[in-house]
């Protein structure tokens, strides 16, 4: 008679064999047998050698490609053959690192270039912007001394947009507009703005040989108004005035 392993009663197990089935905790009788084990215990153990065979097969591929990749023909000099590409690529690394340095100090050199080389355009930019805002003023009837100090005291509203083109600005910190090409004012428009508001400075009265004061006006156009009026304009009002060629009288 072929006794079960395991069976879940005793139902059909002779009543001498009984003896020799012992009963589980979980439900089910196991025969005592020394040195069998359960199947399902073998299936695990059987799995895990056959898992690592094929682990063992994969690494062993693994290190026939790195071999191959490497020029050996065997794993007995892997490890120096490793310590030379490590050494090689700490070296490149080192030589990586001195060559970002060198390319630092060169950007670092360029821009302390570029900057000098800017504070020198707009120093210059300045001086030249300067010159032709006392020219205008001058043009104006603003003797050069008082046209020079107008000029240094007005030049923050003499500023240059992105472009490098010059912008007149108000008060609130926008462009003014007046009779550039671009529709932007020019020092011409400020200068005719700074004479209009201080007519009092101005030392030439008789502009274009006519030898008229401001208080007569020239044309047909003309406008003159007196300083009590001037007081009471807006400073748009004022620029406007100043463009057309009005004049302010006491």
């Amino acid at each position: 008679m072929t006794l079960k392993y395991q069976v879940e009663n005793l139902e059909g197990i002779d009543e001498a064999a009984q003896a020799f089935y012992k009963e589980q905790d979980g439900g089910g009788y196991v025969l005592q047998v020394e040195g069998a084990v359960p199947e399902s215990r073998f299936n695990e153990v059987n799995q895990k050698a056959v898992d690592n065979a094929t682990e063992a097969q994969r690494r062993r591929k693994t290190v026939e490609r790195v071999l191959g990749k490497l020029g050996l023909e065997d794993a007995g000099g892997l490890d120096d053959r490793l310590d030379e590409i490590l050494s090689k690529a700490k070296t490149s690394a080192k030589d990586d690192a001195a060559q970002q340095a060198i390319i630092e100090q060169f950007k670092a050199k360029a821009e302390q270039e570029k900057s000098a080389l800017q504070q020198q355009i707009d120093a210059m930019r300045a001086e030249s912007t300067g010159s032709q805002f006392k020219a205008a003023l001058m043009s104006q009837g603003f003797g050069e001394k008082v046209a020079d100090m107008i000029a240094k005291s007005n030049m923050s509203r003499v500023q240059f947009d992105d472009a490098g083109k010059m912008r007149i600005m108000q008060d609130n910190g926008n462009p003014l507009a007046g009779s550039g090409a671009d529709g932007f004012a020019t020092l011409g428009d400020l200068s005719k703005e700074l004479a209009a508001a201080m007519p009092e400075l101005l030392t030439d009265q008789g502009k274009g040989g006519g030898g008229k004061p401001p208080a007569s006006g020239t044309g047909s156009g003309a406008k003159t108004v007196t300083r009590s009026q001037f007081d009471t304009m807006s400073q748009a009002e004022r620029a406007a005035f100043a463009k057309s060629g009005g004049k302010v009288v006491d």
